[in-house]
C-alpha cells in the first residue's frame, strides 16, 4: 500500500462520536405518518408492504420522475393517476429527482436559482411528495451520503418517506461545492442514526450499488465487498437498516441473477430490496424504439428473481430514453402495461432457469467479497478503532474505495465474475 493512503489514514485525528448520540435523542422527536399511499391502501410503511408482496410472490413496480419543478410534479401525478385508472395498472412507488441545492445544507441554498428539480425548502413541500394515494415516494440522490443528509432525514421521515438513499453516493460521489469531508460524513452519520431509531417503523437506508461504485469496481465480488462494507457500518455499528439496489450497469441477465442471489446471501432471508434497476449503459441512444427488447430483458429477469428470491425489490419501468424531463407519462403506461403482460411468462420462464447454477456462481461471489471484506477490515484496523462507525466511514472517504480495494486485495487473485462496467464509456 502506497505511502500517501498510510499518512492519510494516521493523521485522521478526532473521531469521537458524540454528535451521534445527539441525532438518536432527536429522532426520538420524530413522528413518522403514513404517506397518502400507505394510508389508502392499509399499510404502517411501505417495508410492511413488501414484505407482504414478497411473501404472496406479487411483483411491484417503480419509477423514477425528473421533474424540473414542483408545479410540474403536481400536474403529472394528477395525469398518472388518471392514465394509471384508465389502464387498469398500478405504479406502486416512485423516485424523483431533487434540485441540486438540496444537497447542501439549508443555508447554503439560494432561493433564487432556478429549479434544475424537486425544491423542498419547508416541510409542507416534503409534505406534497409524498401525497399522491396512487403511489408512495422514494428519495435516492442527494440524500443520505450528502451535506444536508441530516436535515433531509428527518423531513422526509416527517413527511412519512421510511425508504431513503443513496449511501454509496457518500463513497462514490463528491461535492466540490462542499469540501469539508468531516462535516458531510458527521451529517451522514447523524442521518443514519436517525434511520436506526426508526427501524422499527419500517425505515431502510438504500444504496445503489453501481451508482457509487461501478466505475471503481472490476470484478463483482468487489461490489459485494463494498455491500458487506457498507452493512457492515450501517448494520452492525449503527443498527439501522441498509436496502441495496442494483442494475444501471447490469448488461448481463445472467449477472443481474448471480447479482441478486449474492445479496439475498449477504442479507439472509427477509426483505430488505429498495428497487432493481433497468440497465443504463446498454441502452440503445440513436434508435430509442428499439429499447422495448432491452427493458424487456431486464424487466423478466428481475421478475423471475423476485418470485424466486422474494427481496422485497421492485421492478423499475423505466421509457425509452432513460431519465430525464422529457418522459411522458403516457410512454410510462405503456412499459407498465409491457410488464405485466410479461408476468404472464414468468412460471414457465422460471422452469428453464437453473437457480442451482446462479447460487452457487453467487457463493464464490460472497466469498471472495468475504474476504475483500475481512482484509479491507484488518487493514484500516492498524490505524482506526473499527468498531467506531464514524472512523471507518470518514477513513474509507478520505482515502477512495479504490485504495480500500487495492490495499484489501494485495495478494490475492480476484477473478470471480467481471461486471459489465466496462463494456461502455459512461
Amino acid at each position: 500500500m502506497d505511502q500517501a493512503t498510510k499518512d492519510i489514514l494516521t493523521s485522521l485525528g478526532d473521531v469521537s462520536t458524540g454528535f451521534i448520540d445527539e441525532a438518536r435523542a432527536a429522532a426520538k422527536d420524530i413522528k413518522i405518518p403514513q404517506t397518502a399511499w400507505c394510508k389508502a391502501h392499509g399499510f404502517a410503511n411501505e417495508k410492511e408492504y413488501k414484505e407482504k408482496a414478497a411473501a404472496e410472490g406479487k411483483i411491484t413496480y417503480h419509477t423514477h420522475y425528473c421533474f424540473p419543478n414542483n408545479e410540474k410534479m403536481v400536474t403529472e401525478m394528477a395525469d398518472m393517476q388518471k392514465r394509471l385508472e384508465d389502464a387498469g395498472l398500478a405504479l406502486d412507488r416512485f423516485g424523483v429527482s431533487l434540485d441540486s441545492r438540496m444537497a447542501f445544507p439549508p443555508e447554503m441554498r439560494d432561493p433564487n436559482q432556478e429549479k434544475n428539480g424537486l425544491y423542498l425548502p419547508t416541510q409542507a413541500e416534503w409534505d406534497e411528495v409524498a401525497s399522491f394515494e396512487f403511489s408512495t415516494p422514494h428519495f435516492g440522490d442527494n440524500m443520505i451520503g450528502s451535506p444536508a443528509s441530516f436535515d433531509s432525514c428527518c423531513k422526509a421521515l416527517s413527511a412519512g418517506v421510511t425508504t431513503m438513499g443513496n449511501m454509496s453516493q457518500f463513497f462514490g460521489w463528491d461535492y466540490p461545492e462542499f469540501p469539508d469531508v468531516e462535516k458531510r460524513a458527521q451529517a451522514t452519520m447523524k442521518a443514519i442514526a436517525v434511520m436506526a431509531e426508526k427501524k422499527a417503523e419500517g425505515a431502510m437506508i438504500h444504496s445503489n450499488l453501481d451508482d457509487g461504485y461501478g466505475d471503481k469496481t472490476t470484478d463483482m465480488s468487489e461490489l459485494i465487498a463494498m455491500a458487506l462494507f457498507e452493512k457492515y457500518i450501517i448494520e452492525d455499528l449503527m443498527g439501522a437498516k441498509i436496502a441495496h439496489s442494483f442494475g444501471d450497469m447490469f448488461h448481463s441477465p445472467y449477472k443481474r441473477l448471480v447479482f441478486l442471489s449474492a445479496l439475498k446471501k449477504v442479507h439472509g432471508d427477509g426483505v430488505f430490496g429498495s428497487m432493481v434497476f433497468s440497465n443504463k449503459l446498454g441502452r440503445q441512444h440513436e434508435n430509442l424504439d428499439w429499447n422495448d427488447a432491452h427493458l424487456c430483458m431486464c424487466m423478466l429477469y428481475d421478475m423471475a428473481g423476485q418470485v424466486h428470491y422474494k427481496t422485497g425489490h421492485a421492478v423499475t419501468v423505466m421509457a425509452d430514453r432513460g431519465l430525464d424531463d422529457l418522459v411522458t407519462n403516457e410512454e410510462l403506461v405503456r412499459k407498465l402495461a409491457l410488464a405485466k403482460q410479461l408476468e404472464d411468462y414468468l412460471p414457465e420462464v422460471l422452469k428453464t432457469i437453473d437457480f442451482d447454477a446462479i447460487d452457487a456462481k453467487a457463493d464464490e461471489l460472497v466469498k471472495k467479497g468475504t474476504e475483500i471484506k475481512e482484509k479491507g477490515l484488518a487493514f484500516l484496523a492498524q490505524f482506526i478503532d473499527i468498531k467506531n462507525p464514524y472512523a471507518v466511514t470518514l477513513a474509507i472517504k478520505k482515502i477512495g474505495v479504490e485504495a480500500l480495494l487495492a490495499a484489501a486485495e494485495e495478494g490475492m487473485e480476484v477473478d470471480t465474475i467481471p461486471t459489465d462496467t466496462r463494456l461502455w464509456a459512461h
